[in-house]
């Protein structure tokens, strides 16, 4: 077994003895933390220990300036050590997000950066209306027929929005339950919601379950949103859709966000089946619904299915400016959101040939870290490089696909590439905290 406790960094061991201190012993300020800094490092005891991993590349790295980070790190430490503020996660990608493994965990170990953090669960789809798997971190139930549209197929054209996916009903009511389902102390109770949905003359209505008490709610028809403010704090949705006027003729649901008063963490999952980066800069409604989804971070994991082709069949300029075009979205709702861009895993494509459009996914996202002064992680490094997805298979962490990881391959995945982020925030509180120490010693001698 891999020992974690041997691939923590330094410096976070450093803050989790001296982060608390450092204020109340030299300067006139007491601070009285909020949050205990957790010992743990992600839910399971140790990471597995695989002869292929290569566990020295498994960090982030920042090919440009790190300073947008340092920002990002000083809002988290803020949170972590003190209770205060929010802090806005996105991990978009395709069928590797969608599933929820890879996502779910993340979520997870963000959860463990300290004793008592609390969150909301954000931006949610309930996948099983549009007849595609759904996360099994939350569950949703409905009556009446819906039909699918998904942004990664060409024959497609739906009025999608940041989920990259709608539901359609034209039955004239439908009742739906939905529900986050807790992870041990982390509550993802909610008394704010948000439904993105086609708000047009053409569209039924929506209401809530008389059994939740609504303080206020209001519709904006410009983005295909309606806000329900509530009078307490609830852990399962109810709403139904209904015809009210003789105009009205269909319901499209385009996504759902749980909102909580909490200072804590969000990280919202947004992952499409097949998705490509170009599937999502089809979304006519991505940006304007991303303004109610304002991101600190994003984590880019886009790449799999633009590469999904023949040798020397990739087009990596057009990937690039695809990527800038995403880029450019999520900067215009929050110039200083940073960007984390994971690289695609080792795969074969046709479960045949060894992909190596990878080599060209590396370079474009590396240029784009750069560029953008992001993190970037080689998974496909990581993983041991060309081929390496069969020995992840061999060790039941890859589907025989070649393409998919098994359940426990995606944890492991989440898990190594959460060290790699605590590790680089460790960096940082060492840096920062050793910094803020004054040179006390030479003055009192000095003194006396």
């Amino acid at each position: 077994m891999f020992n974690k406790s041997n691939y923590i960094s330094l410096g976070f061991v450093v803050f989790l003895a001296t982060a608390i201190g450092v204020f109340t012993q030299f300067t006139n300020v007491h601070v009285e933390p909020t949050f205990v800094p957790s010992p743990r490092l992600n839910p399971s005891e140790e990471l597995e220990s695989y002869n292929f991993i290569n566990y020295d590349k498994n960090i982030l790295e920042f090919p440009g300036s790190q300073d947008g980070f340092n920002r990002l790190f000083d809002k988290l430490d803020t949170l972590v050590t003190f209770g205060k503020g929010k802090v806005n996660i996105i991990h978009i990608g395709g069928s590797h997000v969608q599933a929820g493994m890879l996502s779910g965990r993340m979520r997870e170990n963000f959860f463990t950066l300290a004793d008592g953090i609390k969150g909301e669960r954000g931006f949610i789809f309930p996948y099983r209306m549009a007849h595609t798997n759904n996360p099994g971190n939350y569950k949703a139930t409905f009556t009446g027929n819906w039909e699918g549209c998904r942004n990664a197929l060409s024959r497609n054209h739906c009025p999608w929005g940041l989920s990259g996916i709608t539901a359609t009903t034209y039955d004239t009511l439908t009742h739906t339950k939905l529900y986050a389902i807790d992870q041990g102390r982390i509550s993802y109770k909610f008394n704010k919601v948000r439904i993105y949905h086609m708000a047009t003359p053409e569209s039924y209505s929506i209401s809530l379950d008389s059994s939740i008490l609504v303080d206020t709610m209001y519709t904006d028809s410009i983005i295909g949103l309606t806000t329900f403010e509530l009078a307490q704090s609830y852990d399962t949705l109810l709403f139904e859709t209904l015809k009210t006027d003789s105009l009205q003729a269909y319901f499209v649901l385009q996504g759902i966000r749980l909102e909580n008063d909490d200072q804590g963490i969000t990280y919202s999952a947004i992952g499409v089946n097949g998705a490509s980066v170009p599937s999502y800069l089809r979304c006519q409604y991505f940006q304007p619904q991303l303004e109610t989804n304002v991101p600190d971070l994003v984590i880019f994991g886009i790449g799999i299915n633009d590469a999904n082709v023949p040798a020397g069949k990739f087009k990596q300029n057009a990937y690039e400016q695809n990527y800038r075009d995403l880029m450019a979205m999520f900067r215009a709702v929050n110039p200083d959101v940073q960007f984390l861009f994971m690289t695609n895993n080792d795969s074969y494509y046709l479960r045949r040939y060894p992909n190596k459009n990878i080599f060209q996914v590396q370079k474009v996202m590396y240029k784009l870290a750069q560029e953008y002064d992001a993190a970037y992680y080689d998974l496909f490094e990581v993983m041991g490089g060309l081929n390496s997805i069969r020995l992840w298979e061999r060790a039941g962490l890859a589907q025989k696909d070649k393409v998919h990881f098994t359940r426990k391959g995606y944890k492991f995945n989440a898990d190594l590439l959460f060290v790699a982020f605590r590790e680089a925030y460790g960096d940082h509180l060492a840096t920062k905290y050793y910094t803020q120490i004054p040179e006390t010693t030479n003055s009192t001698s000095n003194s006396n």
